[in-house]
């Protein structure tokens, strides 16, 4: 019988670990950015309540200009306007009216528009949902929802107003380009796959611009010039604190008290090899 309880008590050991390291602090969510605040105009930066799907994030506007030769400037803090649950959060440039005729979503009309998303723990962003946008709804300009997403991949913050969409994809700016995601409107669900490996605190949702590259993680091809979407949702997994993760201003866990009793389960087999056998 005492052989039988410290079997079991082995095994329940080694079960536990295992059950306990497969669900390491590594939880699915998803964010309503509509649900950050009832405010239609959120400034150019926004901290989301603790209430609602949008807690623990912190939002960041962003937008540049063209030159004359239609070469992108450096981005600029931008105000990001809530236009409702039905639609999504776009930005308004300091170029824009709000209240005047337009879509004011993030575009790439004149200029590059951005959404700079802060998690309060590392996350693996794998989606973005979209809601009003141009392929689903577009007239006169704008007819598309081409859209790329970056991960800040260095340690600190990220200073997106120091960068250009040029400068995003430098070598050692600190940022990865996930993928460009051509006409999102026309995906089901208006909804883009963005899984990838990295973990990071920062995320930036940008609308397509040339300098990303040409290639397209969806069927349809990417272009510059006609794009317009807001922002709706936003799934992911998040990191458990402790540790560090890959990519940047993120944590991963290192499960402590899991090595610990891992360690006692250990010396406890080798405890019972070493203790002579009764006559």
């Amino acid at each position: 019988m005492k052989t039988f309880s410290r079997a079991l008590v082995v095994r329940t050991l080694t079960a536990f670990s295992f059950t306990a390291l497969g669900c390491v602090a590594q939880a699915s969510s998803s964010w309503n950015l509509t649900e950050c605040s009832s405010v239609q105009n959120l400034g150019n930066s926004k901290v989301c309540s603790s209430s609602g799907s949008a807690s623990g994030l912190t939002l960041f506007g962003y937008s540049n200009d063209l030159d004359s030769n239609n070469n992108s400037t450096l981005f600029r803090t931008a105000d990001i306007y809530n236009w409702g649950p039905a639609n999504g959060l776009g930005i308004v440039s300091s170029d824009e009216d709000p209240w005047a005729t337009g879509p004011h979503a993030v575009d790439s009309r004149s200029g590059i528009d951005a959404l700079l998303v802060k998690f309060s723990t590392a996350t693996n962003l794998s989606s973005v949902k979209i809601g009003w946008n141009g392929s689903d709804s577009g007239s006169g300009n704008y007819i598309d929802s081409d859209l790329s997403v970056f991960a800040w991949t260095n340690p600190g913050t990220p200073d997106v107003a120091s960068t250009s969409p040029t400068g995003l994809m430098l070598s050692g700016a600190g940022w990865t380009l996930i993928g460009n995601y051509g006409n999102v409107g026309d995906l089901t669900d208006n909804t883009a796959n963005t899984t990838s490996g990295l973990y990071s605190s920062y995320w930036l949702i940008s609308a397509y611009s040339s300098a990303y590259g040409n290639t397209s993680m969806t069927g349809y091809a990417v272009g510059q010039g006609n794009d317009a979407f807001k922002v709706l949702v936003l799934a992911g997994t998040t990191c458990s604190e402790g540790g560090t993760c890959g990519g940047g201003g993120g944590n991963v866990p290192e499960p402590g008290s899991l090595a610990l009793m891992g360690l006692a389960m250990a010396g406890f087999v080798a405890s019972r090899r070493r203790k002579p056998t009764a006559a």
